[in-house]
């Protein structure tokens, strides 16, 4: 099974998603950025590929953040949207 970087960058308009050298559209929020990611990557999942999600650091580094993004999702899901229940 072939592996898929899925990276999410910062871009001066918002927060895009890269993944097969293809660039998404800038989303206003990391959050949505990686929302649609992972809803790319379900789309692509008839491709027997696995899809590692990172984030770009300070230095311009890519850090895996699958295990950030799970702890990420159930913090939101938990506090409700904006952090408010």
């Amino acid at each position: 099974m072939a592996q898929v970087y899925c990276d999410i960058v910062p871009q001066a308009n918002g927060w895009v998603f890269v993944s097969d050298g293809i660039q998404s559209a800038a989303y206003p929020s990391y959050r949505l950025a990686v929302e649609a990611a992972k809803a790319h990557t379900e789309r692509q999942t008839g491709k027997r590929r696995t899809f590692i999600f990172r984030q770009q650091d300070l230095k311009g580094g890519m850090l895996e953040i699958g295990a950030m993004s799970q702890a990420f999702e159930q913090r939101g899901t938990s506090a409700g949207v904006g952090g408010r229940k």
